[in-house]
């Protein structure tokens, strides 16, 4: 890979002479890229780091904010064929879970290489649940960070909420307008990030993945809530190798109680 490829939607962390995947992280709703820069201390020299950078944020501010989360997939997907002569890995964290399924599918279509998908504290596509929060006025969005983040926000500062609120309203657009009655296979193995003590998933919700892989669904249950993967970032790091350096099938299914 030239260091000289580039894609606005794609924010490459490492890329190595010889690695032997790529692992491309897609942030939740509200998130950016650099959710995913300190990752890197994690990963060993083999494995190159990407994190997907949505448009209106960041260095892609000025960019008009996408349609709906397909044309988002759609996007994303282009952007990655630009990387995929290396097997590409897929994580991708609430909203991103559900975009990083999408681009999956859409990388199998089109026979480019995908290794693993791994998704985190989101019900699997068919289980989306009914909300539309982005209807709603800025307290009740603002509510619900709290509650996910379990405290105060960075928007609670006027200033912060003035610039930011407009993203994070179509972040939430996005994945409630998201609907999959039925969902398509993926013939790759999948694996499920679980933070126990987060009410925006149930362990019901989990074992739905099942339904996209033929693989037997790896289940990696994690202490904390919603945003457990911030202060645990090394620890999702480390099972998610666990489960590249596994027989396919043969990870990580612990048994799911709730």
């Amino acid at each position: 890979m030239s260091a000289k490829v580039r894609h606005p939607a794609v924010r490459c962390f490492r890329l190595s002479e010889q690695p032997s995947a790529r692992l491309v992280c897609l942030p939740h709703a509200g998130g950016s890229a650099s959710c995913y820069r300190d990752w890197g201390k994690a990963l060993p020299d083999h494995l190159d780091l990407l994190a997907v950078q949505y448009p209106g944020r960041e260095e892609r501010y000025p960019e008009p904010f996408a349609d709906s989360l397909e044309a988002l997939a759609d996007e994303i997907t282009e952007a990655l064929t630009l990387f995929a002569e290396v097997p590409l890995v897929l994580f991708g964290h609430s909203l991103g879970a559900a975009l990083a399924y999408e681009v999956a599918l859409r990388l199998r279509r089109r026979n480019l290489s995908l290794k693993r998908l791994v998704v985190s504290a989101h019900p699997a596509p068919h289980r989306q649940r009914e909300s539309a929060l982005h209807q709603r006025g800025d307290t009740a969005l603002l509510d619900d960070i709290r509650r996910l983040s379990g405290g105060s926000t960075p928007l609670d500062e006027p200033a912060m909420r003035e610039l930011f609120m407009p993203m994070l309203r179509n972040d939430y657009r996005l994945i409630e307008r998201y609907r999959r009655d039925f969902p398509d296979e993926i013939d790759v193995p999948v694996d499920v990030c679980f933070p126990v003590d987060d009410d925006e998933i149930s362990g019901d919700e989990v074992r739905a993945w099942q339904d996209v892989t033929p693989w037997t669904l790896g289940v990696l249950p994690f202490r904390g809530g919603h945003f457990y993967l911030r202060e645990q970032y090394r620890d999702v790091v480390d099972r998610v190798l666990k489960q590249l350096d596994s027989p396919i099938g043969q990870g990580d299914r612990e048994h799911v109680t709730s």
